[in-house]
């Protein structure tokens, strides 16, 4: 399974806003992920990890697909990682329509993990690759997976 190609069948699906939550250790491929799935909607740009800059947008012809890393949050103290996550302006892309919001790192926030559609969990395979593991957590996150069985 190819990020590009579940890409595509999530797009068949409707262009409605989806939030997906990337798990995996430090260089699993979360970010390797999400270059594919862009590649996939027809992005040719550059595609930094937001590591640093922590948000990174594409708008796209029917999306908006955010990308963002929560590693360097704060995880002690709850009301501080909401006062992180309001600063980032993550708001005014959870009340978009057709955005699709990828975390990296989404245990390091409780709110956002919870609103999370899917999971996507990358784990290393040895020389040869990665393991992947997607999980639906909403009907929405559902939708997207059935969609996905149907378009293989």
């Amino acid at each position: 399974m190819r990020a590009g190609g579940v890409a595509r069948a999530w797009l068949d699906c409707g262009s409605e806003s989806l939030i997906i939550g990337l798990h995996g250790d430090l260089g699993s491929g979360k970010t390797t992920w999400v270059r594919g799935m862009l590649e996939g909607l027809g992005y040719t740009g550059r595609v930094p990890s937001p590591t640093y800059t922590l948000v990174e947008s594409y708008p796209l012809e029917m999306l908006t697909l955010v990308h963002i890393d929560l590693y360097r949050l704060d995880g002690s103290d709850e009301s501080k990682i909401a006062a992180e996550i309001e600063l980032l302006g993550l708001r005014d892309w959870l009340g978009k329509p057709g955005v699709w919001l990828l975390l990296e790192w989404p245990e390091r926030s409780p709110q956002l993990v919870a609103r999370c559609d899917l999971a996507i969990f990358l784990d290393y395979a040895g020389e040869q690759g990665r393991k992947l593991g997607l999980r639906a957590l909403t009907p929405r996150g559902e939708s997207a997976l059935k969609g996905l069985a149907e378009d293989t």
